[in-house]
């Protein structure tokens, strides 16, 4: 971590080297340290410190982005050079008017020392715990354990700057049978809230109870899915349909329905980049102080996400929300809360007749038809079959393929408990377990 007054001191040199009419530069400094283990081994132990520099510059209507990780005079200035011959070969993007001149965003604790200067041996203890875990039953495990801190600078052109820095620990284990596996992983700011030992005791006890499997026919079924598997959902969700960009496009299942009820009344979903249950930025990667935005409420499609750009298409303000320069997608809320419940997870599993315990999905696509939500993917490391309230006996994977919207507008309970789930890249989502009626499976596995 370099600190508030070098980052910006960096952004601010590299900005007089800049000959255009405007410019904006974001600072990325990351110090990682990641522990991987398989076949109840660590095998793998690594550390990197980075810093990137982001620079995008603005000649009339012409927009250049460049980037570096080298931050000695000579190579800032080679930097703006590229940024500024990269602006002459673009196409004007007419939407563009200015970058933003924002106020000094509120600041945030989310930083830790404890987490920030965790050793490796201190990652090897908690895998350590995980490990003889699996051990008690003669399962193996595997999975990874990291700590990072990061620090974010922005400044530009016009007088904006502004600073954020946060740590984050996550780890994550499979715990394997030769017939059956078992997930668990844990978010949080602060590695202090980590209880290894716990997170190998849920993963060896799904691994446990879903050996043997048998084979079920597809079919509709009411379903309860872990926090994990509606993580999973709300990746998706986001990427295809809180963003301006598809919005616009018509290609979200949002455009043309603001004000509409798409989902039942029981569901709120929104984006708070201020909220310290998730993992907390309050400004964009354009400077622009975060706010807390509805994205649906009590079934309502009410907002959308913006950045600079997509937001002047509309005549309206950024929400705070624009991803880094250069991206495919130019804004995405990444720090999403689902509105928890009032129920345990046992009460929702008490209440089911006939129906499915979902642990975790993966390979969801959610592009086959973004406009209904409609998404196909897979069961994983633990599925169960419930009859009467209790459950029966573990079942093989199955294949879903359902629409979101329909999905969401059948949940019958929602968990009391929220959960934290890092995203693989910035933010996290914090989601409960969800009871959904007749969730449709459309295929079946032979294992």
């Amino acid at each position: 971590m370099i600190g508030e007054a070098k980052a910006l001191e960096i952004l601010k040199k590299l900005l007089t080297m800049v000959e255009v009419e405007q410019a904006e530069a974001v600072l990325l400094g990351r110090a990682s340290g990641l522990t991987r283990f398989a076949n109840s081994t660590i095998h793998q132990n690594v550390f990197e410190r980075d810093t990137v520099i982001l620079l995008r510059v603005a000649k009339g209507k012409k927009i250049g982005v460049a980037r570096s990780n080298l931050t000695d005079t000579e190579s800032l200035r080679q930097l703006a050079r590229r940024a500024a011959q990269i602006a002459d070969s673009q196409v004007p993007n007419p939407n563009f008017e200015s970058f933003a001149n924002s106020p000094r965003a509120p600041k945030v604790e989310a930083f830790y020392e404890e987490t920030a200067n965790c050793t490796p041996v201190r990652r090897a203890e908690n895998v350590k715990m995980v490990i003889a875990e699996a051990e008690k039953l003669g399962f193996l495990a595997a999975g990874s354990h990291s700590t990072t801190a990061d620090e974010i600078a922005y400044a530009n052109s016009l007088g904006t700057s502004q600073y954020h820095r946060s740590t984050s620990a996550y780890m994550n284990t499979v715990v394997m049978s030769p017939t059956s596996s078992g997930y668990a992983d844990f978010s949080s700011l602060n590695i202090a809230d980590f209880d290894a030992r716990k997170i190998g005791e849920k993963a060896t006890k799904i691994c446990a109870d879903s050996q043997n499997p048998r084979e079920i026919e597809e079919g509709r079924y009411d379903v309860v899915i872990s926090p994990e598997a509606v993580d999973e959902i709300m990746n998706w969700l986001s990427y295809i349909g809180f963003g301006a960009e598809s919005f616009q496009e018509g290609r979200s299942f949002m455009s043309g329905r603001l004000g509409e009820r798409i989902m039942g009344e029981n569901i709120s979903i929104w984006d708070d980049g201020l909220d310290t249950k998730g993992i907390p930025m309050p400004f964009d990667f354009e400077g622009v102080p975060r706010q807390r935005i509805s994205l649906i409420e009590n079934g309502v499609a009410k907002n959308v996400v913006y950045n600079t750009i997509t937001a002047r298409k509309e005549g309206k303000q950024s929400t705070g929300h624009a991803l880094p320069p250069g991206e495919e997608i130019s804004a995405l809320p990444i720090n999403i809360f689902f509105g928890p419940g009032e129920h345990t997870i046992e009460e929702m599993i008490e209440s089911l007749d006939r129906g499915l315990v979902v642990t975790r999905f993966h390979y969801i696509n959610g592009l086959l038809d973004t406009r209904r939500a409609l998404f196909t993917g897979m069961t994983r490391d633990g599925t169960f079959y419930v009859e009467n309230g209790k459950v029966k006996y573990p079942v093989k994977n199955l294949r879903f393929t359902h629409s979101m919207l329909d999905a969401f507008s059948n949940v019958e309970m929602i968990s009391k408990e929220a959960h934290l789930h890092l995203s693989n890249w910035y933010g996290a989502n914090v989601v409960p377990a969800l009871k959904i009626k007749d969730f449709n499976f459309s295929g079946k596995t032979e294992f």
